[in-house]
């Protein structure tokens, strides 16, 4: 019977698959390990060989892969190089040799991991037969085997390589087929975790899927969806991000500590910062924290809000009481969350009602040496300082160190880089110097002073563009340079946007006379007679707490400013915004500087009386 064209053509390739099938296992047994060596196998592993059969009524795939995870567990690495050459062990590979392709997908992976476990090479026969299993079963698996298939190969420990790529490649272009399968969390998830590998418009159905799905995929799997966002290094999907919120927050009865712990920090690595989703969350916080007994999960969940800059006062409080209660039941409470604590009140500018006892317990536990072999110990400690006198707790037993020479030597190299927040420093400097003769301990001297204004960082790309934003409204009641000065940089470590000078009727006068002169010695001249020096500080969103409020440096900031005399004008994105016309914004400063210069006399009026 003649064969057609077809038939031969069949018949050709059964003969070439079986003729490279031939040479593979010869290149497997040579390449199973790429130095052979002498050594032998152990008494147990040749026992366990010996006794290895496959029986027959049950599935040789299945005998094989249960024999592979045993052997698995007992063969050494100086014994698998004896092992690839043992004919027992290569007459069980045989049995992956055909029909792996009609096996489970998660039964295929197994094989697979162990086979790599035993000491197979990327490029040996039955290696790539696996693989070739695997791409066959993926087309038609479910999705949860899918979603294996990819993450084993995507997150394998193997080195990477060509066939690795090739075959996470091969995967994903099953996905892109598959997408609209996809409906569970943490098959989506999953997904995700990896996205750098994935295309952008493989990544933007799956969130399509995820947005879709959001109402019907529990809220834990939802708060591992935002950890994910958080570790990626493929950006922030705003929209995402506000429907993972929404439905979080909605949920929010069914999360435990952690979880909102959880959260916190994802918003925080975002930069997410909706202040309706983060009261609910907070909300949902205050009952739990009583009961918690983890410090790393209280630790975490006020860094968050400190970097948040976002400030729940009962929340805070309650976290206070926590750390007082087991301060009081002599329970651990380490260097670190003190630290924390307290950085985090300062920032976030909120001074605990009714907890002085507590505040002078933290204070008594303070030690410079549990801070100083750290590898940021004094900047640590700068900040700790720093924080004490935000929250107007008494600083000169701490300032005496760090404003000592020997202190300030270390902190600035021999590079002249600077390990630590130079304005901070001249902020602790000020705040001694106007205790008076009460403080005895060394203050910075004006050459240290200068070094460190020299030192000084420049302002963010945000506080540059908001000020430049004001300075362009106030230019019409107080024109550049004559009656109005920009950054100016005070001996304390406080920046004034705009220094200007008006008298009691808010009229502006020239200022260059009296205006504090940079690297100068010199005070500035007297004012004239009921002239007012104004200190204008602008604080973009970025600087403000999430309410609006003012963050515990600026508050500061005008505290130090008005012991210098100054009066001051904090202006935000509130005040201001770009979408109001340039008349009212004019309009609207003109009132604020009037009412501020209106309090200031009246203030004095109250003081002469």
């Amino acid at each position: 019977m003649l064969l057609t064209a077809r038939g031969l053509q069949n018949v050709f390739r059964f003969q070439h698959t079986s003729i490279l099938r031939y040479q593979n296992v010869n290149i497997q047994r040579s390449r199973w390990w790429s130095s052979i060596n002498q050594a032998s196998l152990s008494p147990q592993v040749e026992d366990f060989l010996e006794k290895s059969e496959i029986k027959p009524g049950f599935g040789k795939i299945q005998q094989t892969q249960m024999i592979l995870s045993d052997l698995a567990k007992i063969v050494k690495d100086t014994e698998k190089p004896a092992l690839g050459q043992d004919t027992r062990f290569l007459e069980l590979l045989k049995n992956l040799e055909k029909d792996v392709r009609f096996a489970e997908p998660l039964s295929i992976i197994s094989i697979l991991k162990n086979v790599e476990k035993l000491g197979a090479e990327e490029d040996s026969y039955v290696v790539r037969n696996l693989e070739n299993a695997v791409l066959w079963v993926a087309r038609s698996c479910s999705i949860k085997e899918l979603v294996m298939s990819f993450t084993f190969f995507a997150g394998n420990s193997r080195p990477a390589s060509t066939q690795k790529k090739k075959m996470v490649d091969e995967i994903l272009t099953i996905v892109e087929r598959r997408w609209v399968e996809f409906k569970e969390g943490n098959h989506l998830n999953a997904m995700l975790h990896y996205s750098s590998m994935l295309s952008a418009d493989l990544l933007a159905k799956l969130e399509d899927r995820l947005q879709d799905n959001v109402d019907d995929i529990p809220v834990n799997d939802l708060v591992e969806i935002l950890s994910t966002y958080a570790r990626s290094t493929r950006g922030r999907n705003i929209p995402v991000l506000r429907s993972l919120g929404f439905h979080i927050s909605k949920n929010r009865s069914f999360l435990d500590i952690k979880d909102i712990s959880d959260v916190l920090f994802a918003f925080r690595k975002l930069s997410y910062k909706d202040q309706d989703t983060l009261e609910k969350i907070c909300y949902a916080l205050e009952p739990l924290i009583a009961g918690n007994e983890k410090l790393s999960v209280i630790r975490s969940i006020l860094t968050s809000l400190g970097q948040l800059k976002y400030r729940p006062s009962e929340v805070l409080d309650k976290i206070c009481d926590w750390y007082d209660k087991r301060l009081e039941e002599n329970k651990s409470v380490e260097s670190r969350d003190i630290s924390t604590i307290l950085l985090t009140l300062a920032n976030l500018n909120h001074i605990p009602l009714d907890k002085e006892t507590f505040l002078q317990k933290l204070e008594s536990k303070l030690k410079y040496e549990d801070f100083k072999d750290l590898k940021r110990g004094d900047s640590i400690w700068v900040e700790i300082v720093w924080s004490l006198l935000v929250l107007k707790r008494p600083v000169a037993e701490h300032a005496s160190r760090i404003l000592s020479p020997e202190f300030i030597k270390n902190t600035i190299g021999e590079d002249n880089k600077v390990h630590i927040n130079t304005s901070k420093l001249l902020n602790i400097n000020e705040a001694v110097t106007l205790l008076g003769d009460s403080y005895t301990g060394p203050k910075l001297s004006n050459d240290v002073i200068k070094e460190l204004l020299q030192l000084s960082g420049p302002p963010s790309g945000n506080k540059i563009q908001f000020r430049k934003f004001v300075m362009e409204t106030l230019s019409t009641l107080f024109p550049p340079p004559r009656f109005a000065h920009e950054d100016v940089k005070t001996n304390f470590g406080v920046s004034i946007d705009v220094e200007v000078l008006a008298d009691s009727s808010a009229k502006p006068l020239q200022i260059e006379t009296y205006s504090i002169k940079k690297d100068s010695d010199t005070p500035p001249k007297e004012l004239p007679a009921g002239a007012t020096r104004l200190a204008i500080l602008t604080t973009p969103f970025q600087e403000c707490l999430i309410s609006g409020e003012m963050s515990g440096a600026t508050s500061l900031a005008v505290n130090l400013l008005q012991a210098n005399g100054f009066t001051t004008l904090v202006i935000d994105h509130k005040t201001i915004s770009s979408s109001m016309k340039a008349i009212s914004r004019i309009q609207k400063l003109d009132v604020l500087i009037k009412q501020v210069l209106e309090k200031k006399q009246n203030d004095l009026k109250e003081k002469m009386s």
